[in-house]
């Protein structure tokens, strides 16, 4: 009788699967672990100004005060936040190993993108621009750049952009922002190319710098989530739409943005 009941529940668990395999993670199941747990995890920058960055040790900008936003609406706490900070090259590898529940970093919306990962509605649009020293009378545009030694981050829109227009450009990539603002204060570069809104961030704050060029290659850029998992993206998507019609994404543009805010809004 033993014996029989072994082999049953051997054959049960090769025929449902149920000994050795994890069971599949059900589709939609971030949102419903945001829920559980009352708390969103989420992937943002930390030096990108003035969308994600800090301020100490606080996170703060543009996509910080819409997350505090969208935390109130999902869990009636606008700080129901774990910042989790992300960079380019590696923001892709948080997300579909779940070490956050979605990405709210500056993601540029492409078709390559769709193919791998979920995505919000855009919140903001956004091309690649080149930063410049004050005074630089060389670079004036993107042609300039060829044989010139330029930062680029890795995974970038901006890479992705310069190499195709520009390959005789000299790309020294780095994935901070700091690395790349010290690479052109210290001469070992003759300019920096990332998105146009992060660069009118900086010379908001920063005197020394300018932006020249056309900006290029303009996108909408959204939340991201796992490939099948959108609930998350689905919620946001509904929340931007609010956003829009109830003027809290033309406020909080125009607190981060001045006058360059509807440059940026989608």
């Amino acid at each position: 009788m033993f014996a029989r009941s072994i082999a049953a529940f051997v054959a049960l668990c090769v025929t449902a699967s149920v000994c050795a395999l994890p069971k599949p993670v059900a589709a939609d199941d971030a949102l419903a672990q945001i829920k559980a747990r009352h708390m969103m995890i989420v992937g943002v920058k930390a030096d990108y100004p003035p969308f994600g960055f800090l301020d100490g040790d606080t996170n703060v900008g543009l996509e910080i005060d819409l997350l505090h936003d969208i935390a109130r609406d999902l869990l009636g706490k606008p700080d129901a936040i774990q910042y989790v900070p992300v960079v380019s090259a590696n923001r892709f590898e948080f997300l579909n190993t779940g070490k956050v529940d979605f990405l709210f970093s500056t993601v540029t919306i492409t078709d390559k993108r769709k193919q791998v990962v979920d995505f919000s509605a855009p919140y903001m649009k956004s091309g690649w621009q080149i930063l410049v020293k004050r005074g630089n009378s060389t670079i004036k545009d993107a042609p300039d750049l060829a044989g010139k030694t330029v930062v680029v981050v890795p995974g970038s829109t901006g890479e992705a952009g310069l190499s195709q227009l520009v390959p005789g450009a000299n790309l020294l990539k780095l994935t901070e922002t700091s690395e790349a603002l010290d690479a052109v204060d210290q001469g070992r570069a003759d300019a920096f190319v990332q998105d146009a809104a992060l660069l009118y961030g900086i010379v908001r704050e920063k005197a020394q710098y300018m932006v020249v060029g056309t900006s290029r290659d303009d996108m909408p850029i959204g939340a991201a989530c796992r490939k099948g998992d959108s609930a998350p993206c689905d919620f946001i998507s509904k929340e931007i739409a609010k956003f829009k019609t109830n003027g809290t994404l033309a406020r909080e543009y125009h607190k981060w943005l001045y006058s360059a805010a509807g440059r940026f809004m989608p």
